[in-house]
């Protein structure tokens, strides 16, 4: 089996880096962010404390992720597609305890190499692989929580301590995660585990140990209020007569259920994945531990819901063993249909992985036209446009103001490849990302380009104001599009 696991982690890595050197990387704001805080860390040994912003004001994600890619844009000399490739091999990898859980419930090597394979040919899986934003290793450490949960259930205590450490690993990715924490009760208290109190005490130490840099960022910062109100504020009801309808909450967690069948199974067709999940809910019936499993994110729907795709970062473990216990039941009533069935879903799982991730993570982020192929093919233009002279850029992003994402790709792919990098006249930057990396101008220099994101989360009235406000100063000679990104190239209207 350990060459069958080999086999499959090789074959994963190839299918998940295939389209990295092509730009199918997805990068905007908080990668170009997460790019500057892991630099300061290997180039200006700036240490952190404090990691990336939650969507939930006052609460933070942990620092770990910094740490764990902080080495590779060392390695790649800031280069995101270096990090992203250690982050593919390190999404390959949840293949071992995926075919070691399968190994474990279904007692046949057999299927539990079918499970890897599974995985292997996910599409969800690939978009995870090399998604360079904190959640994306969280795949491979909740791939293990449930391991060690399995080990604790047989009765080895050290399948606790590993639980635990991993639920902390967990959330110094994602900061929901912290649900997980929770479900260890939970779990032991369904599957009746006997655990000696000392036991449950070192846990507890794993757990402080292993959230300890919280504390410390808290203490540092001063910010258990903020943390406080963050927790306080999470699945608020709101004003009574704007709350959202039970319908409305039991659709989003249907819909981000049946996404998990889909895009691991038939990314191509909805449909069959929604079907595909009912029916796969039935046939588990007699496998509780995979019930648990796959309903642990529910937690997450109960204080308020996650409309993201991300809101079931993990289940693709338990999904695709639940799926190997419907197969094995086919199994005995038509082998043709079995084999059918995973024909059918090895065909729509490469079709989508082959159409969509050239383009990047389409299904974690918004705007999807926001990825290397376009920035970089972007950058290359002004460059060949500006025929080797000074220029000036100024741009329109999502969040607004904020250059951090262009600063850093001029400062790392342009600078490299063409020697300079261009001057900045838009808003002001003082205090954002990448502030020192391009120089700031008041007046546009004789070639300027504007730079302008994807629509998609920018308020149309600040959109066609930025917009205004750059036809005061220059005149569009020609634009260009790369995908949603736009580039205008511009002069000076006092060169008129």
């Amino acid at each position: 089996m350990i060459k069958a696991i080999f086999v499959l982690v090789i074959l994963a890595f190839i299918i998940r880096i295939l389209f990295i050197y092509q730009g199918g990387v997805s990068f905007h704001y908080d990668m170009a962010r997460d790019a500057y805080e892991a630099e300061q860390i290997w180039k200006n040994h700036d240490l952190k404390v404090l990691g990336p912003p939650t969507s939930t004001s006052g609460l933070y994600h942990g620092i770990f992720y910094y740490y764990l890619i902080a080495p590779f844009y060392m390695l790649g000399q800031g280069d995101p597609r270096v990090v992203a490739i250690f982050l593919s091999f390190l999404n390959s990898i949840v293949i071992i305890p995926i075919v070691i859980l399968a190994k474990d419930l279904f007692k046949s090597t057999k299927w539990a190499i079918l499970a890897g394979f599974l995985f292997v040919v996910s599409f969800e899986a690939t978009q995870y692989a090399s998604w360079i934003s904190n959640p994306a290793p969280a795949v491979f450490t909740i791939a293990l929580f449930f391991l060690f949960l399995r080990e604790w259930q047989k009765g080895k205590t050290y399948g606790l301590y590993l639980a635990t450490l991993l639920a902390a690993l967990s959330t110094q990715f994602q900061f929901f995660l912290i649900y997980l924490f929770f479900l260890i009760p939970i779990f032991g208290i369904i599957f009746k585990i006997k655990t000696h109190p000392k036991v449950i005490g070192i846990s507890c130490l794993v757990a402080l140990l292993g959230l300890i840099n919280f504390f410390v960022a808290a203490v540092k910062f001063k910010t258990f209020e903020k943390i406080f109100l963050g927790f306080s504020n999470i699945g608020t009801a709101g004003q009574i007569d704007f709350r959202p309808q039970f319908d409305e909450l039991f659709h989003n967690y249907i819909n981000r259920f049946t996404e998990i069948f889909t895009f691991n199974f038939f990314p191509t067709n909805v449909l069959l994945g929604g079907v595909l999940s009912f029916v796969v809910v039935y046939f588990i019936r007699k496998e509780r531990i995979l019930y648990f499993y796959l309903f642990s994110n529910i937690p997450i729907f109960l204080f308020g819901g996650h409309t993201n795709t991300y809101a079931n970062i993990g289940l693709s473990t338990p999904a695709i063993l639940a799926v190997v216990v419907l197969l094995r039941s086919i199994w005995r009533v038509s082998k043709i249909l079995v084999f059918a069935v995973i024909f059918l879903s090895l065909l729509s799982n490469l079709a989508a992985i082959f159409k969509y991730n050239p383009d990047g993570q389409v299904i974690l982020v918004i705007p999807n036209d926001m990825n290397l192929k376009n920035q970089l093919s972007l950058i290359d233009e002004t460059y060949k446009e500006a025929s080797g002279s000074a220029f000036s850029i100024n741009t329109v992003t999502l969040p607004l103001w904020t250059n951090t994402t262009w600063a850093y790709l001029y400062s790392w792919y342009g600078k490299g490849k063409y020697g300079y990098v261009p001057a900045f006249y838009g808003h002001d930057q003082v205090g954002l990302l990448g502030v020192e990396s391009l120089k700031k101008i008041d007046k546009p220099q004789d070639k300027s380009f504007l730079i302008m994101e994807p629509a998609d989360g920018i308020p149309p009235r600040f959109y066609n104001e930025e917009s205004d406000t750059e036809n005061s100063k220059t005149k569009l000679t020609k634009e260009i599009s790369y995908g949603s990104i736009k580039l205008q190239v511009r002069v000076p209207k006092t060169n008129e």
